[in-house]
């Protein structure tokens, strides 16, 4: 029993991790501009594959590798923003028309990589070689990095965002964005940061997605939709409620799949997300952006 929990507990670090660093730019993209991004789940895929590429087809190490996809996939995302974003936010119905926006774009990028690398699964190889023993439990060394990732990033987000001059702006524009235009804020580029921010946690999250599972053109939508769950579970315009929730979910989606099976995980998350929405519609944390 006591091996048991061990291995769901590992793996839920690793799920709780992915989860935290998707959701993240997402709570972030939410309390800024009043939208969800579909296109999200489409940037951790191109920042696996460029991680994937540029370790195992161009030969660089993968840490190397990351830090080379981290500004190419931010500059994908800031595009994204301006291409399919920008246009549509200030119009009439203009989260519906960002909704289908996006999710255009999430499905030409999956149509688009499976044209460029192939239907076959690759995976990136791990940062960190070999694992340790707790007890009879093998952690390997990516569960560490992956959740060494995930609090440095998103933490150090809160703290951006909470003791920032550029935090504060931010803030401004989440809260009132045409009082911040009269103070001299230009919304249209905090709005790019942003989405360069949020492309960049989802190029980490692309690195821990990666070195633990295989990646395929099809498979951008699946952590999306448990992201989604994180989401309105942690509470959608806060990021301490977002870390809390992403690894509560990843205990839950773990201990689903180690107990029943790896069918019912999918059914289990989104009970909660139905319980919550209907108990605590939110969130675990009420808060604003930070």
């Amino acid at each position: 029993m006591g091996d048991a929990l061990l291995s769901i507990v590992v793996s839920a670090v690793v799920l709780g991790s992915l989860y935290s660093l998707l959701a993240s730019g997402l709570s972030l993209i939410w309390s800024t501009l009043g939208i969800f991004n579909y296109a999200h789940g489409a940037l951790l895929l191109v920042g696996a594959y460029l991680i994937w590429t540029l370790s195992a087809r161009a030969g660089l190490p993968v840490i190397l590798a990351f830090a080379a996809a981290v500004p190419l996939l931010a500059l994908v995302g800031i595009a994204l923003e301006f291409v399919a974003v920008r246009p549509f936010a200030g119009r009439a119905n203009g989260t519906l028309l960002v909704m289908v926006s996006t999710l255009a774009v999430a499905n030409a990028v999956g149509g688009g990589a499976q044209l460029v690398w192939g239907p076959e699964n690759v995976q990136i190889a791990p940062l960190v070689e070999g694992s340790f023993l707790v007890g009879r439990v093998a952690v390997a060394g990516t569960t560490l990095v992956a959740l060494g990732l995930a609090l440095v990033l998103v933490i150090g987000l809160i703290v951006l965002l909470a003791r920032t001059e550029w935090g504060v702006t931010l803030r401004a524009v989440a809260q009132n964005r045409d009082m911040a235009m009269l103070v001299g804020v230009r919304p249209a580029r905090v709005y790019a940061l942003v989405f360069g921010i949020a492309s960049v946690l989802a190029c980490a999250a692309a690195l821990v997605y990666g070195t633990n599972s295989t990646i395929t053109p099809a498979k951008g939508f699946e952590p999306l939709l448990t992201a989604f769950v994180v989401l309105v579970f942690g509470g959608s315009a806060t990021l301490w409620g977002t870390l809390v929730g992403a690894f509560v979910i990843g205990l839950l989606d773990a201990a689903t799949t180690y107990w029943l099976g790896l069918q019912w995980s999918p059914v289990a998350v989104f009970l909660v997300l139905v319980v919550v929405m209907l108990v605590r519609p939110q969130g675990l944390v009420k808060g604003k952006v930070a």
